[in-house]
């Protein structure tokens, strides 16, 4: 499986990088784990995009959806913004 992001996503992984460094490895750890199973049950379906599951790690949230051999992140948000 490879993953595949939304450009907004990529802005604000380098800005995460860049101005929240603990941010960003917690996010990229969550990252590796989604890699490595798409298909786990704790991450839940969000209600708006019946497609797209929920993974939350922290104070984040990261929106994703699986496609044949390809993993696309659509958004990654505040937990309290992801649900909008």
């Amino acid at each position: 499986m490879e993953l595949e992001f939304k450009r907004s996503v990529l802005k604000q992984l380098k800005y995460f990088k860049k101005k929240n460094p603990k941010a960003y490895e917690m996010l990229y750890k969550e990252l590796e784990e989604i890699l490595n199973n798409p298909y786990n049950i704790s991450y839940k379906k969000v209600k708006k995009y019946p497609k797209y599951k929920l993974a939350r790690k922290g104070n984040y949230g990261i929106c994703f959806k699986v496609l044949d051999n390809c993993i696309y992140v659509g958004r990654i948000e505040d937990r309290s913004k992801v649900y909008n």
